[in-house]
Formats: structure tokens, C-alpha cells, sequence
């Protein structure tokens, strides 16, 4: 650990949170800085903690012991959860960064990056004077609309008013607002997520300026903090696997034996559930468009439990010749295969600008939280994708999937896909948005270490 540390300049503190749609992001900024020269600790709770053995040049620390159970505990209410892990990790987080301060082997830190989602990280940075940046995992879309229902207290939304646009961001439809499954604890998680991020020193998002660059100007004029578009961060180190479950290197060879730009993608993201009536409408809808397909079947996808052995005989037999079924993949991997033409997602923001930054099309199914603001943009400001709306139908599936692979509609699409994964590659040259980004990110830590250094003289 000593040598981690001593050999480098400036110690920066990580606070991932454990879910893995926002580890991953965490762990790709991590291993972004450190190429900057920063030596890392990441500070993480012992859920779903990450394998310290993939990264070897960071030090380790772990908060919140057997005090958290597993997100599925919670019954999917998502702000339950960030309540509950916050309420637990303030106190030994704390704790953490006093013996680490105590500690000879540990430069002192520089500065604490927290996920947005992890805001007791503010509160103990600001009681032991450390400097603090935030790390948003979503869109700055989703930022404003949660910013939109947290001043306008918009929980709950009553049915009639669903389709009715968003006042003051009227690419949005009320119904395509950041709501989650329960409003028990919403109102106050998001205060304190806003309070977290709006009192920070800077923010950096896993998004690019090409895609948001209007809606970033507005937070910066909103925060006056400095705001580091540098996504997606995932290209940076594109080899660098971060995945928490496990991955199924097999199914690459399968889709080496496909046509190019032949195959639909499906996967769901690593939390969300559905009903077995909507995994039959889901498996249907794909066995009728006659394209191949590789399906992310979770073990617990259908309501807790295995959704592969509640598909029919009769769907294996039909789709045996053009369908691989997988309970989990490596998806950066898979999106960049040349093989696939179209991603039927969640629209979870990893998966959104993981597809982005390939140029595969997207056949949008939103379900909660930012899914259904990032599949707006995917489907009417990007215009790279479509959106299956409302309930899940066989016939819906169907029809998106030619629409996409056929039609005069869908080639466009694909166009535009294209170029958008072009403006992405730009943004990530010397010279471009994203990296522009990274670079002033590590002059602003440098100058801040001065300064706190000049003020501790």
C-alpha cells in the first residue's frame, strides 16, 4: 500500500455505490485518474464489493459490514434502499477516513469523489474540512427532471395529466418524468441527493457534451460549480472489465457466426424485474420478427425467480436455429460485436450510452427512475432508437424490430446512430469535449491541493 501511495501525487478518495450500474462508472473514473497520476482508495461498503484483485495499483477500504442487506431486500424501492445505506455508512465512513488520516502508509487525501447517490459523503467531508467533487452515474436530463419534481413536488402524478408535456422541459411528457415504484422515501433521498451535488466544489458526469451540452450549461449556470462532462467513461479503458455478476464469454463466439448487423441485443439491466406474462409477450414478440437474438435471461429476472425455465417448449423449439439465451454477458463487449444491429434495453444510463457510443440503434422499454427520461432522448432528441410505450405487447416488439431492421424509418435510424458514434469517437480524441474535460478536471484537483496546501502553510 505505501508504495501505491508514496510514488504518486495527489491521494484521491472513491465512493462507489454498490448497485452496479453505478460501481462500474466509479471504477472506470478511478482508473481514469490514476492514469492521471493520482494514487486511488476506494471506499466501499462489503455489498457487492468490488474483486480488489482486477486492480492491483489501488487501496482498498471497506465500511458498513454485515449492518446492509442486498438491495433485493428491499423489494425493488430503489430510495428505500439509498435511505437505509446512507443512514448505515455515515457513521463508519467517518470512522474510515480518521484512521486513514492516522495511518503513515496514506498520503493525505486530496479530495473525496462520491456517487451523487452516496450524499453522507458530504456531510463527513465538510466536518473534516476535505475537499469534495461529485460523481453524477445518469444523464444531466435526468438531473433536471428530478430537479423539475423536487421543486414542483410532483409525487404523486395524477393519470390523467401523464401525457401532458413537462413544463419548462418540454421534450419530456409528464409521463416520462424520473418516477420511481414508491414515494415513501423519494422526496427526501432526492433533497439530499440534490443538497450533495449542488454543494460540492465540481461535478463530473458520465456523459459528453456533444449529447447534453445545452442542459450542462443550464446546471453550471444553476450550481455556478464547474461541471466534467468526460463520458463515457467506459471507452477509456475499453479492455478493463467491471462487472460485479458474472459474464459469459461463450456467447461472443455464437455471435462471431452471425450476419453483420443482423442480431437484437436484450438485456434488462442488472436489477429490473418483470411478470411472466411480460417475459412470454417479450419472448414471442422476438421469435415472430424472425431476426437472431441473444436474451440476458437473469436468474431472478421474473419476479425473483429463473424466467428461462417459464419460456414454453414450443418458443425453444421455434427460435433453436437463430437464438442464444445467456444469464449475463460482458455488454460493451457484446454492443461492439459487429454482428449486433439493435439493443432492446431498459435504458438504464450505463446501457443508453454504452449503445451510443457503438452506434447500435435502441427499441427502448423504460420501467423506472431515469429510464424513461433517457429513452425519450433516445427516441425523439438523438432520434436514434424507438420506444415501446405503455404495456408489453408481441405484436409491438415485432413490428419495432422490422421497423428497425426494414424500413425506410429504421434506416435512418441506424444513420444517425452512425454518426452520433462518430461525435462520440471525437469527443474522446486529444483535443475533444470529453477529453478537454478530463484535462481541466485534473488541473482544477491540482490547483485546489495547492491552494490547500498554500492554507495549511
Amino acid at each position: 500500500m505505501e508504495k501505491k501511495q508514496k510514488e504518486r501525487k495527489g491521494h484521491l478518495v472513491l465512493v462507489p455505490c454498490p448497485l452496479p450500474s453505478h460501481m462500474s462508472p466509479m471504477l472506470h473514473l478511478a482508473k481514469l485518474l490514476h492514469s492521471q497520476g493520482f494514487s486511488i482508495t476506494v471506499i466501499h461498503t462489503q455489498l457487492n464489493s468490488p474483486n480488489q484483485s482486477h486492480y492491483p495499483e489501488f487501496s482498498f477500504e471497506s465500511i458498513g459490514g454485515s449492518m446492509l442487506e442486498s438491495y433485493s431486500a428491499f423489494g425493488g424501492d430503489v430510495m428505500l434502499f439509498l435511505s437505509e445505506l446512507n443512514m448505515k455508512c455515515e457513521t463508519p465512513f467517518h470512522d474510515c477516513l480518521i484512521k486513514m488520516q492516522l495511518c503513515s502508509q496514506y498520503n493525505p487525501i486530496s479530495c473525496i469523489i462520491y456517487d451523487s447517490v452516496m450524499y453522507f459523503s458530504a456531510a463527513v467531508a465538510d466536518d473534516l474540512q476535505i475537499f469534495r467533487i461529485v460523481l453524477r452515474t445518469s444523464s444531466a436530463a435526468n438531473y433536471i427532471g428530478l430537479s423539475i419534481l423536487d421543486e414542483n413536488d410532483c409525487h404523486p402524478i395524477q393519470e390523467r395529466r401523464l401525457e401532458e408535456p413537462v413544463a419548462g422541459f418540454p421534450f419530456l411528457r409528464i409521463k416520462d418524468m424520473p418516477l420511481f415504484s414508491s414515494q415513501k422515501h423519494t422526496r427526501k433521498v432526492l433533497t439530499c441527493i440534490f443538497n450533495g451535488t449542488k454543494t460540492a466544489s465540481a461535478i463530473i458526469w458520465n456523459s459528453l457534451w456533444c449529447l447534453e451540452h445545452a442542459l450542462f450549461e443550464k446546471i453550471e449556470d444553476e450550481t455556478l460549480v464547474p461541471v466534467f462532462p468526460v463520458g463515457p467513461l467506459q471507452k477509456y479503458s475499453s479492455n478493463f472489465s467491471t462487472d460485479v455478476l458474472s459474464e459469459e464469454q461463450s456467447c461472443m463466439a455464437w455471435l462471431d457466426k452471425q450476419a453483420q448487423s443482423s442480431v437484437v441485443y436484450v438485456s434488462t439491466g442488472s436489477v429490473i424485474t418483470m411478470s411472466k406474462d411480460e417475459l412470454l409477450e417479450m419472448a414471442w414478440g422476438l421469435a415472430n420478427s424472425d431476426q437472431p437474438f441473444l436474451w440476458v435471461v437473469r436468474d431472478c429476472l421474473v419476479n425473483g425467480s429463473d424466467g428461462v425455465e417459464q419460456l414454453p417448449r414450443e418458443f425453444h423449439e421455434s427460435t433453436r436455429s437463430r437464438c442464444r439465451i445467456a444469464s449475463w454477458l460482458p455488454q460493451q463487449k457484446v454492443l461492439a460485436h459487429r454482428s449486433i444491429g439493435c439493443f432492446l434495453t431498459h435504458n438504464g444510463w450505463n446501457s443508453t450510452i454504452e449503445s451510443i457510443a457503438e452506434g447500435v440503434p435502441m427499441l427502448c422499454w423504460p420501467r423506472v427512475g431515469d429510464q424513461r427520461v433517457n429513452a425519450r432522448f433516445v427516441s425523439h432528441v438523438w432520434r436514434v432508437g424507438l420506444q415501446l410505450e405503455d404495456r408489453l405487447l408481441r405484436e409491438e416488439i415485432d413490428r419495432a424490430i422490422r421497423t428497425l431492421f426494414v424500413d425506410e424509418e429504421g434506416i435512418q435510424i441506424q444513420k444517425r446512430a452512425k454518426e452520433l458514434k462518430k461525435k462520440v469517437e471525437i469527443s474522446l480524441r486529444q483535443g475533444g469535449a470529453s477529453s478537454d474535460s478530463l484535462g481541466r478536471l485534473v488541473k482544477y484537483i491540482r490547483l485546489q491541493e495547492t491552494m490547500i496546501r498554500l492554507s495549511n502553510a
